[in-house]
């Protein structure tokens, strides 16, 4: 059988760590954007992840390619321009385990994206297309990209994949984020999503504000149960406890996981193990998608997850 072939479409950032706890000149590195991220936690669970966006020709595009490459992503559909630089972000560790994230992404070349680089997308051979709500904000032309990919990719009968991703500091469309969110086949939302889009916080106000939806909604709630409501019903799932470090880049994680094994032929149930696993176990160290865990390790985590427990299925 094939491999599930899944299109991501958006930006790749490098990330730069601080660590206050730690001496003052020490910095990590990273590779985070959420496209990007959806991509190589996709491929670390056997899917063909093709992503589609640009870097500049400097060192930070030569560092995150270099990584995408050795996870195993398709990049054939990354672009290289010349003059334009590669965006980052400053990742600042909080004792938490949460993060403060300072962005420097204007003008990059992932912001360029424009709907010639998807005009040739092979997306009759995708088993799905993933955009998300920052693809839609960094710039009018990355939308337009966006909203052209999407058409084809339903035009060619290819299930849409949308995570909200809602960063206020980009001032994104809410019109347009929550139109997306409405129709996609598959959408991803956190409380922290949903609250800032639709003003409730409830996963059961969230279902309602969402309306009459047909595709599935996957809703994520820190550490709290997960939902994935489905035509099948609604299946809630705790991720596993872990020692928190730092939780950048958990929700593509769950998000990459999911696809890759529910396009794979995984129940809902298995699907949600598979993402609240992959999830749980990417906050144990930093760095986003270089945190993340082994097909091996995500695995035997879910399983433990849908045992049977005192008879029944949790």
């Amino acid at each position: 059988m094939a491999p599930v072939a899944i299109g991501t479409l958006g930006e790749g950032l490098l990330e730069v760590g601080v660590f206050p706890a730690l001496p003052e000149e020490f910095l990590g590195r990273g590779y985070g954007g959420d496209a990007s991220n959806v991509a190589v936690m996709s491929a670390r669970l056997g899917a063909r992840a093709r992503l589609i966006t640009r870097l500049g020709d400097d060192a930070a595009g030569r560092l995150l390619f270099e990584f995408w490459q050795a996870a195993g992503v398709d990049t054939a559909s990354v672009e290289v321009e010349a003059g334009a630089a590669t965006g980052l972000y400053l990742n600042e560790r909080r004792s938490d385990g949460g993060h403060t994230f300072s962005y420097h992404r204007a003008g990059s070349a992932a912001s360029h994206i424009s709907p010639a680089d998807v005009e040739g997308l092979p997306v009759e051979e995708l088993d799905v297309l993933h955009v998300s709500g920052i693809t839609l904000a960094i710039s009018a032309s990355a939308a337009a990209t966006a909203d052209l990919a999407v058409r084809r990719a339903r035009a060619a009968g290819v299930p849409v994949s949308f995570a909200v991703n809602f960063r206020s500091q980009l001032d994104p469309d809410r019109g347009r984020l929550a139109a997306i969110a409405r129709s996609a086949d598959i959408l991803f939302i956190s409380d922290d999503d949903a609250e800032a889009l639709f003003g409730v916080r409830a996963p059961g106000e969230l279902l309602d504000a969402l309306g009459l939806r047909r595709g599935e909604t996957v809703i994520t709630r820190g550490p709290d149960p997960a939902w994935a409501v489905t035509a099948e019903g609604v299946v809630k799932l705790a991720p596993p406890r872990v020692e928190v470090v730092d939780t950048a880049g958990a929700g593509d994680a769950l998000a990459g996981a999911y696809l890759a094994t529910r396009l794979g032929g995984a129940d809902p149930r298995g699907a949600l193990a598979h993402g609240v696993a992959a999830a749980a176990l990417s906050c144990r160290s930093s760095g986003c998608a270089g945190s993340y865990p082994s097909a091996a390790e995500v695995g035997a985590a879910a399983a433990l997850l849908v045992a049977p427990q005192d008879g029944a299925l949790r």
